[in-house]
């Protein structure tokens, strides 16, 4: 299973999952998907070489504690990013072009478009958030490094519920 935002995969009539370091497309299946919580669930059969990446607890994560931040920045040629921070606040709440999202992790590693869906992981290599969203700069508000994940606490427990 992999676990994604819901905005990611919206109005997709297919998906596929390609490996870094391989050139053919895996299909997935969307199991589920919860937009309250801008999650989405899906399903690869092929598993052949996966590992599961480990999860760690978003409640032990405090403001100051390094986390790195994984994704597709901006689907740039030349395949995936990492950028480097710190959590910068817990329990934001933000509202986004579909609703409002709660208790989010706030960090100041460059979240940008293309790294929805990735990994917000622990000086220890564990999964403790699902990048979502960035702030974004607009009228008399500036906003720069402001990036949001949802804890992986609270993500875990919306897939149980997708995944039945």
């Amino acid at each position: 299973y992999i676990l994604t935002n819901a905005h990611v995969i919206e109005d997709a009539t297919s998906v596929s999952i390609t490996l870094i370091g391989e050139t053919t497309a895996r299909t997935a299946t969307v199991v589920g998907t919860d937009t309250t919580h801008d999650l989405a669930v899906l399903h690869v059969s092929d598993t052949s070489g996966l590992v599961a990446a480990p999860f760690g607890s978003s409640a032990s994560m405090a403001v100051g504690d390094d986390v790195v931040a994984i994704g597709n920045a901006l689907a740039l040629d030349g395949g995936m990013t990492v950028t480097r921070g710190i959590i910068s606040a817990v329990d934001r709440s933000i509202e986004t072009d579909t609703g409002s999202l709660a208790g989010l992790l706030q960090t100041d590693a460059a979240i940008s478009s293309g790294n929805s869906g990735g990994a917000l992981v622990n000086a220890a290599g564990q999964v403790i958030g699902i990048n979502t969203a960035a702030a974004t700069s607009s009228g008399t508000v500036t906003a720069s490094n402001i990036g949001f994940a949802i804890p992986v606490d609270d993500a875990l427990v919306a897939a149980a519920a997708l995944t039945g």
